[in-house]
């Protein structure tokens, strides 16, 4: 049975190292080394590779670079000229007590290794951290931390993450930190953006063997609502290995989502753990992972963003990306200008503070509703007066002409959610203030009645 593939070096490290490793004899020295460079040479789909990777060990072998070291320091040096003949990041050996006997020893009743596994899974949420949803532009944000897992309970929690998304018009899938795991994940998340019988040809595998190649689909059946007309934000970094850059790979070659962030890691040859001796393992990469009707994938280069954020957050980009989408081609009006204000916020937060009398003096004065507006210090300030209750001050500053921000009023929806549009006639005097304020759903509530001075 195919062990679980796609899965970074990385996570082999977690548990089962001992403080303690013995030196590694003469006689299991080469049992090791020849048998990696066997193992290499059987399955590595690159055969010119998998000659270089043999000849470098039976090399150094030969110099005696692996004479008297320690389990981990064998693993490392091995890993390391390896590293050399080719750099694969897959591709690495290491000592893990608890990964060796799970490949090697029987298990009974399910195993300690299995249940270990399980609970590593289930203390993680199967990989999924977090969804959010903002009404306000309608965007659900998934954070997907992996690795990507192939359980049964790792499919229904991606089903909830997805039918939670369901109702949103877009979706951010944040898997930044995600450092692989299993292609079915991916697939399965990709599922969800098409209709039945529209299942696309996914990814490419092949093997040494071409007869093996295997051809991935999206698949027919993905429980819940689909969010076909949902547009999909990936979010990836360097932290985005394996099959999670499986993942954008795939979704960025169908069109089917817009990649932010910055090149992910590399890594597109999936593999499997193979058992060497005295407690090594080895991630041996065996399936070269590419697009539908090529050659090529993501190995060595990484996936290219169709946005690099570069030294901004990716998350801060995407819904920058959202926001100028709504306002441009939004069919909603209403929507287009929540987006709108969304934006403009962004700007004010980096507006400096000016002098705003000369500008807006006239707004200087008394008005219906118990409506203030003051000037002292150098702020213009809106002063709420009424009855039975403690007056309330807030500092207005300039959002553009003619927009001001009345800071902190409404503050329980938001520190900026309440504007002062100041109303002119043709010949640019002022008239009155309308009022509005951003609510939490993202409409925008509008005074009954502008603000004139008395």
């Amino acid at each position: 049975m195919k062990k679980l593939t796609y899965l970074i070096p990385a996570l082999l490290l977690l548990g089962g190292v001992s403080a303690y490793a013995q030196t590694v004899n003469d006689a299991d020295r080469h049992e090791i080394v020849e048998k990696l460079g066997n193992k290499l040479v059987e399955v590595y789909p690159f055969p010119e590779i998998s000659k270089q990777y043999k000849d470098a060990l039976t090399k150094n072998e030969a110099a005696g670079r692996y004479n008297n070291l320690s389990e981990d320091e064998l693993a490392s040096r091995l890993t390391e000229d390896l590293s050399k003949a080719h750099k694969d990041v897959h591709l690495r050996i290491m000592r893990n007590v608890d990964t060796y006997k799970n490949l090697t020893e029987p298990r009974e009743g399910g195993g300690g290794g299995r249940n270990s596994e399980a609970e590593s899974q289930r203390k993680s949420n199967y990989g999924f951290k977090s969804v959010q949803i903002d009404g306000a532009t309608s965007t659900a944000y998934v954070d997907i931390p992996g690795p990507f897992y192939g359980s049964q309970e790792a499919f229904e929690t991606a089903a909830a993450a997805m039918n939670m998304s369901a109702n949103s018009k877009n979706i951010i899938l944040d898997i930044r930190h995600n450092p692989g795991g299993t292609g079915q994940m991916g697939r399965f998340l990709a599922s969800y953006f098409y209709f039945p019988g529209q299942e696309q040809f996914y990814l490419n595998g092949f093997y040494k063997d071409r007869k093996m190649d295997e051809q991935e689909w999206t698949y027919s059946y993905v429980p819940g609502k689909r969010l076909t007309n949902t547009s999909v934000y990936i979010l990836v970094g360097p932290g985005t290995a394996s099959a999670s850059e499986g993942f954008a790979y795939a979704m960025q070659k169908l069109r089917r989502a817009t990649i932010v962030g910055e090149t992910t890691a590399g890594a597109g040859i999936a593999g499997t753990f193979v058992a060497l001796k005295n407690n090594l393992v080895v991630f041996t990469p065996f399936k070269m992972v590419v697009a539908p009707n090529s050659n090529v994938g993501w190995e060595g280069t990484g996936v290219i963003p169709d946005v690099v954020s570069g030294k901004e957050d990716a998350l801060a980009v995407a819904r920058r990306l959202i926001l100028q989408n709504m306002a441009s081609n939004g069919s909603d009006s209403t929507q287009k200008e929540a987006a709108q204000w969304i934006l403009d916020d962004g700007v004010f937060a980096t507006k400096k503070a000016t002098d705003l009398k000369s500008k807006y003096g006239e707004l200087v004065g008394k008005y219906t509703n118990n409506v203030t507006v003051t000037y002292a210090k150098g702020n213009l300030t809106w002063n709420r007066n009424e009855p039975r209750k403690p007056a309330e001050s807030f500092i207005i500053k300039e959002l553009k002409p003619d927009v001001l921000v009345i800071t902190g009023l409404n503050s329980n929806i938001g520190p900026n959610s309440s504007r002062a549009y100041i109303n002119r006639d043709a010949q640019g005097k002022f008239i009155s203030i309308t009022r509005k304020t951003m609510m939490n759903n993202g409409s925008i509530y509008v005074g009954p009645q502008p603000l004139t001075k008395l």
